[in-house]
């Protein structure tokens, strides 16, 4: 019995080690921490999964992004804030952040090798959320500026960054007051496998065509093309 009390509290200590090494600090509620690193495939019944975290480590780390900006780009219009704070706080982002601070090796499922990174960027959320319950909203304000955004993040980078070469191209159309269009040119392959082949038209004229496995890709490829080809 007293082995095993040893050996519970060396992962313990092992846990709180590897949190401390990436955020800087001790956790005094361990139990949060590990829910949040623990994927739905797991179901853990000591902790749970991090689903119920990652949405409130979701509003959480949006609020806060949102106050920053706010007040960092006092002239910047409301359009432009949007826009800057939808690529902090994109999918893709998230996932590269989970990466970065490098706690995607401490996210346990039951997937094998085949992990999706949305699973990394969800668990990211849910780690917002446990310094949020365990350190208190201040605290948890202060470490994701002083250790996510001001570490990762470039303002000015991110201000003249095309997240979204469709809505890009689709917001310089609507400026100069172009008619536009995407059309579907062909669809091949067996139903589990498609290939979609989509036209980008310009006051009529095919300007960019791509192909990719959904039309939504295949349309961002289109979008893309078009916009280097216009320079724009």
């Amino acid at each position: 019995m007293l082995k095993w009390l040893k050996e519970v509290s060396k992962r313990k200590c092992s846990f709180s080690k590897e949190l401390h090494d990436i955020l800087g600090f001790f956790p005094k509620k361990i139990e949060f921490y590990h829910q949040a690193f623990c994927h739905s495939s797991i179901e853990q019944k000591q902790y749970g999964n991090n689903e119920r975290l990652e949405f409130l480590g979701d509003s959480i780390f949006n609020a806060v992004i949102t106050d920053y900006l706010f007040h960092k780009m006092p002239k910047k219009d409301e359009g432009s804030l949007t826009d800057i704070r939808s690529k902090m706080v994109s999918r893709k982002t998230l996932n590269l952040l989970a990466k970065k601070i490098k706690i995607d090796k401490m996210v346990r499922t039951n997937l094998g090798n085949k992990i999706p990174s949305s699973v990394y960027g969800n668990a990211f959320e849910a780690l917002i959320a446990a310094i949020y319950l365990d350190k208190g909203p201040k605290f948890c304000n202060k470490f994701i500026i002083k250790k996510i955004i001001e570490p990762h993040f470039a303002l000015n980078e991110l201000e003249t960054a095309i997240s979204s070469y469709k809505k890009h191209f689709i917001h310089w159309a609507q400026k100069n007051n172009n008619n536009y269009s995407f059309k579907l040119l062909s669809e091949t392959g067996e139903a589990h496998n498609k290939n979609f082949k989509i036209g980008l038209f310009l006051k009529d004229g095919n300007i960019a065509t791509a192909c990719a496995r959904s039309k939504k890709k295949a349309e961002e490829a289109a979008a893309k093309k078009a916009c280097q080809a216009l320079t724009i």
